[in-house]
């Protein structure tokens, strides 16, 4: 019987997380450059003392990873906005260290340097990237021109392994022992950004189907409950 108790309760566990992830997808699908998360789950054996195992030894858990495919280019016209149109990241400069982006809209900061919302510098082959004029452009290869002199080539970086990236917030990843390289022949588009890559009615599918498996793991508790109490209640009458 507490087997039973446990496994409902991890249903409830479990699946609750997938709604959570599935209502952030949802939340995003219009936030420029959001990478939709991927729940599944996983069952972990639990070491025992010997002998065979319980049902409770074995405890599923939820992962996520993300899936960088592309999103939808939408044209803004608006200079400040780049955008990949291949694999790879924008790199910018945090307080913590490089941290990686698909999302390409920047600003000028009072120094000419092009950053994110929070401040943190776009990188470029010799570091930070600044425009001193209004006459700039990126060109296709991430080359910079200001006032018809080249200052700087925009680095993108890829990976060769995505799925080690931790999702920092904000549009940003870190590499977190991933190696860093750069690529070859990186394609970028000026006065585009990239939309996000969610899809709510796949996301909501999921979402509900989550949201009916949370309800028959409570149907479950409340049906062991129902089965304790009428045991107490007999045993209360004996």
């Amino acid at each position: 019987m507490d087997d039973l108790m446990t496994l409902a309760t991890r249903l409830i566990s479990l699946e609750t997380q997938r709604v959570e992830s599935a209502g952030r997808n949802i939340a995003n699908t219009a936030t420029p450059g959001y990478k939709r998360e991927i729940a599944f789950a996983e069952t972990l054996a639990e070491a025992t003392g010997g002998g065979a195992a319980p049902v409770a030894a074995a405890s599923p858990v939820l992962r996520t990873a993300t899936d960088f495919s592309a999103g939808k280019l939408v044209h803004t016209g608006n200079p400040l906005d780049l955008s990949i149109t291949g694999p790879g990241f924008f790199e910018v400069a945090t307080a913590d260290g490089p941290a990686y982006t698909r999302l390409g809209s920047f600003q000028r900061d009072a120094d000419g340097r092009l950053v994110t919302t929070q401040g943190w510098p776009l990188q470029g082959a010799n570091g930070d990237v600044i425009v001193s004029s209004g006459d700039w452009r990126v060109e296709r290869d991430g080359t910079v021109i200001d006032g018809g002199n080249t200052v700087s080539v925009i680095r993108i970086a890829n990976f060769d392994d995505p799925a080690k990236l931790v999702r920092l917030g904000d549009g940003l990843y870190a590499a977190d022992g991933s190696r860093a390289m750069d690529v070859e022949d990186p394609h970028i588009a000026q006065g585009f950004a990239e939309g996000s890559n969610a899809v709510a009615a796949s996301d909501m599918i999921q979402l509900m189907e989550a949201m009916r498996r949370v309800e028959s793991g409570q149907k479950l508790v409340h049906a062991y409950d129902d089965m304790v109490g009428n045991v107490l209640q007999r045993l209360g009458d004996m």
